[in-house]
């Protein structure tokens, strides 16, 4: 079981790791050889970045993947929130970047979706 959920883990992961071995090969590549400490301290913050955001958005793709839909929802109203709509999708504003986020997100007819346990 440990094997398959690593396994998972780094196909979930997948964009992260190519971002990495491009780093690398870039590393060990004739171009940075040639730069100064600080040009290769800028491209490195700038490449850090991304791949920080990258690992933030392959995390937060897993976790909707993962995402189970839950028998009932109310909310803080004492309202039912019977229907389900997977793959509910909004922008995250983070320290890296812009992500995505996608979750299920609950509604009443004719209200507003809800995704427990924090925007109900």
């Amino acid at each position: 079981m440990q094997a398959y959920a690593s396994q998972a883990a780094h196909e979930a992961f997948a964009a992260s790791h190519a971002r990495v071995d491009t780093m690398v090969d870039w590393l060990a590549g004739d171009q940075a050889a040639g730069m100064t400490h600080a040009q290769l301290e800028d491209r490195l913050y700038t490449d850090g970045l991304a791949l920080l955001r990258q690992l933030l958005q392959d995390s937060l793709d897993l976790r909707a993947e993962r995402e189970q839909r839950l028998a009932e929802v109310t909310d803080a109203e004492g309202v039912a929130r019977g229907g389900a709509e997977h793959g509910h999708q909004r922008s995250l504003a983070t320290i890296f970047g812009d992500v995505s986020v996608a979750r299920i997100a609950y509604r009443a007819r004719g209200g507003p979706t809800c995704t427990p346990p924090t925007r109900c």
